[in-house]
């Protein structure tokens, strides 16, 4: 473990970026870091799908509606909370305390919407939310709540299945947001919505049958990066992380994974989130520095491990060098699921100890606010984004 740390110190010293930028929270060239996207963990049977070696347990619970949402445009209503995050309690009866002084925002109060994968853009301070029901892309800000934002291409046989699942979502630097679909082994898919809201491209030669989950990107090169994985319920998970072209398709960049679930860039290195594995590896973003393949580095020698960790999920930069990931397998630890933040050493603490969550599946943090946006949903009774004050 120690080795594996310095290695990664090393690879992040190299491009000068050995402190994780604590103005990132998403890995675009707005704000830097992971979007995201939030983790079903299904396979296409339903089942949580880890093969050996993965951390069990149950999962969020979240049903698969499929009922379509309204067009695009329309504002809903919304628990308010301040622009810092700070001095609220939590709601009675939800878990919440006066201790951490968190909000818990009601998402979709009058509808059927339940919030998945988020992203954060700092400079317009507009956090970005997909449904995971209705094939939609809303937003949050502190003055105007929730609003539905764009209406992503639907899949009907993935609607008529329940299997609706928008998973993970980006923003590029011209405004472009990129979506995946988790697809349950036979409707993956990679979307773009315009910067206007207004018009969606399905992006071509995306393998169906892989499972999606992020998609992230690097804000000194503009790569785009997604993953996606193959296998579960009862055959083996096969994970890889890839490069995406908008206008050609994903190809194969870093292989040899289990399920991946969270990625955030970082100087020069992505960070992987392996549920399968519990660990979060660190994949360098000069291809010369991997093995034909991409199944090691160069010399032969496995991606390092920046963090060993319970049910990783997505990833989101946070202060002081810091990585938040929230846990997406209840019982991982043999305990419930929680937000757990990263030290620059590897090491991790959690932060809300106290709070029950109902089905985690993405976190994403506002450095000028200096606080933390986490999805709790279980896809029916409970369909909220809380804020927790970061210090």
């Amino acid at each position: 473990m120690r080795t594996s740390v310095l290695r990664v110190s090393a690879l992040l010293a190299a491009s000068g970026a050995l402190a994780i930028a604590a103005a990132c929270s998403s890995s675009s060239n707005n704000a830097g870091g992971s979007p995201d996207g939030g983790d079903d963990g299904s396979s296409s049977d339903g089942t949580t799908g880890s093969s050996s070696g993965s951390s069990s347990g149950s999962s969020s619970g979240s049903s698969r509606g499929s009922s379509s949402g309204s067009s695009s445009g329309s504002s809903s209503g919304s628990s308010s909370g301040s622009s810092s995050g700070s001095s609220s309690g939590g709601d009675a009866g939800d878990g919440g305390e006066a201790g951490p002084g968190y909000i818990t925002l009601q998402f979709d109060p009058n509808g059927t919407g339940s919030p998945d994968a988020i992203y954060w853009d700092d400079t317009k301070q507009i956090l970005y939310i997909v449904d995971d029901m209705n094939n939609q892309v809303w937003t949050y800000t502190d003055a105007n709540g929730f609003a539905k934002y764009a209406q992503v291409p639907d899949n009907p046989a993935l609607d008529d299945a329940g299997h609706t699942k928008l998973n993970g979502i980006t923003e590029l630097a011209d405004g472009t947001l990129v979506i995946t679909r988790f697809g349950y082994g036979v409707g993956g898919a990679i979307y773009t919505v315009s910067p206007d809201g207004g018009s969606t491209t399905t992006v071509p030669n995306v393998p169906a049958t892989r499972k999606r989950i992020e998609v992230t990107v690097d804000p000194a090169s503009g790569t785009i990066y997604g993953d996606s994985f193959s296998g579960g319920g009862g055959s083996a998970i096969s994970g890889q992380v890839e490069t995406v072209d908008l206008a050609n398709g994903t190809t194969a960049y870093a292989t040899g994974f289990g399920k991946t679930v969270g990625l955030l860039v970082q100087g020069s290195v992505i960070l992987v989130s392996d549920q399968t594995h519990n660990a979060i590896l660190a994949v360098p973003t000069d291809p010369t520095e991997l093995a034909e393949g991409g199944a090691t580095l160069a010399d032969g020698a496995a991606f390092p491990i920046y963090a060993s960790i319970p049910g990783p999920d997505q990833l989101s930069a946070g202060p002081n060098g810091t990585i938040f990931t929230d846990e997406f397998l209840s019982g991982a630890d043999a305990g419930p699921p929680q937000v757990r933040q990263i030290s620059a050493d590897g090491g991790f603490s959690i932060p809300w100890p106290s709070v029950t969550f109902a089905g985690l599946s993405d976190v994403k943090y506002d450095p000028t606010n200096h606080r933390l946006f986490v999805v709790d949903s279980n896809g029916t009774t409970v369909r909220t984004i809380k804020i927790f004050p970061v210090q």
